[in-house]
């Protein structure tokens, strides 16, 4: 499967949507946090139109991004303990 390279305006959304979670990390728990924006996944993969992107292609596209975002969770810690 071919996946676009993140754009500015990817990395601007993702930035705007971790400043959101990081106002509750005091009030919600990190599995409050994580079932809260999976439902927010689940109504974005609700929400598609099938005859543009199937169901199983949607998932894909999680998991790709799942697997990317904790290959660069890593990479952050490595360079954190290297500091």
């Amino acid at each position: 499967m071919k996946y676009a390279v993140p754009s500015n305006t990817h990395f601007t959304l993702r930035q705007e949507l971790v400043g959101v979670l990081c106002k509750y990390q005091d009030t919600l728990c990190p599995a409050e946090l994580l079932a809260v924006s999976s439902q927010v996944v689940g109504n974005l993969i609700a929400l598609q139109d099938e005859t543009r992107l199937s169901p199983e292609h949607a998932i894909e596209i999680v998991m790709y991004n799942i697997e990317e975002g904790n290959r660069a969770a890593l990479g952050d810690l490595d360079q954190t303990d290297a500091a």
